[in-house]
């Protein structure tokens, strides 16, 4: 299997990326779960066209350049992994568990570190939620989060397929977090008691601050009840939370050559101009 993932890699992140991006945009179309407020046409072209930027960076790299770090861990003998004598099964399973642990940490960090803030703002500036945010990422974010997560695979040590198979779990679990999905019932209950759920992350990019900085996990929802960053839901509720950053209310926020300048601007000056210009959105 690992041979096959292997040698086959690009054409399976491929049809991954595209399959799953083709269903959970057909579940928003046929079962939204709030009205999309900002313009669609703008905001697709400046999230996407971010997409076209990062797809030689990250898209497209990052699988193979972390399966390479696997390579030279194991040829090294680093990794926490190594340390112990334990079956396959189980050091697979701990790696996955390690891995996303590491992805909830990353994204702790751009947070709580104020440089690495202003890259990760841009994801929050978007004015509404749907798909299209799971690809809304500044270039400058793009090369630090993926070097960080080399990092993690290099102090993990996790097995070749571990990295291989959470690498494409990732591909599925970020467009569907970030999906304008309405669910049956109680399914949203039951889904977050083990993994990230979309309305579990939209509450992530509510403007309100509390809000913003909590929901911080990608794959399972334990990571924020352990840590105490877990928040049930936004307090206006999924349908009239106001999303994005109450500093980047601006329309101009939501076009690519102004989302790429994004880490630069000083907020101060753009809520300003955004007051005098009147074209803030409410």
């Amino acid at each position: 299997m690992e041979s096959f993932l292997l040698a086959n890699q690009s054409a399976i992140y491929t049809c991954l990326f595209l399959g799953t991006l083709g269903v959970v945009a057909l579940w928003e179309f046929v079962s939204p779960r709030r009205d999309l407020r900002a313009s669609m046409r703008v905001r697709w072209s400046g999230n996407f066209g971010l997409l076209l930027i990062n797809s030689g960076l990250s898209w497209m790299v990052y699988p193979g350049f972390g399966i390479g770090a696997e390579i030279i861990a194991s040829g090294q003998g680093w990794g926490v992994l190594r340390l112990f004598e334990v079956p396959y099964w189980l050091q697979f399973l701990t790696a996955i568990v390690l891995l996303d642990l590491g992805h909830f940490g990353i994204h702790y960090l751009f947070h709580r570190v104020p440089v690495l803030w202003r890259m990760h703002r841009l994801h929050h500036t978007d004015q509404d939620f749907d798909y299209s945010t799971a690809v809304r990422f500044h270039p400058g974010e793009a090369l630090l989060e993926h070097g960080a997560n080399l990092g993690v695979i290099l102090l993990v040590g996790p097995p070749m397929l571990a990295v291989m198979l959470f690498s494409l779990s990732y591909l599925l679990t970020t467009f569907w977090v970030h999906g304008n999905l309405r669910m049956p019932g109680n399914c949203d209950r039951l889904i977050r008691r083990v993994f990230v759920t979309p309305d579990m992350h939209r509450t992530h990019h509510s403007q309100a601050a509390t809000e913003t900085n909590s929901n911080y996990g990608g794959l399972f929802s334990c990571w924020d009840r352990l840590f105490g960053t877990y928040v049930d839901g936004p307090k206006a509720g999924h349908e009239n939370m106001a999303i994005g950053l109450p500093e980047f209310l601006d329309q101009r926020h939501i076009r690519l050559g102004w989302m790429l300048a994004n880490p630069w601007l000083n907020p101060q000056q753009t809520d300003q101009a955004a007051r005098e210009s009147g074209a803030v959105m409410r």
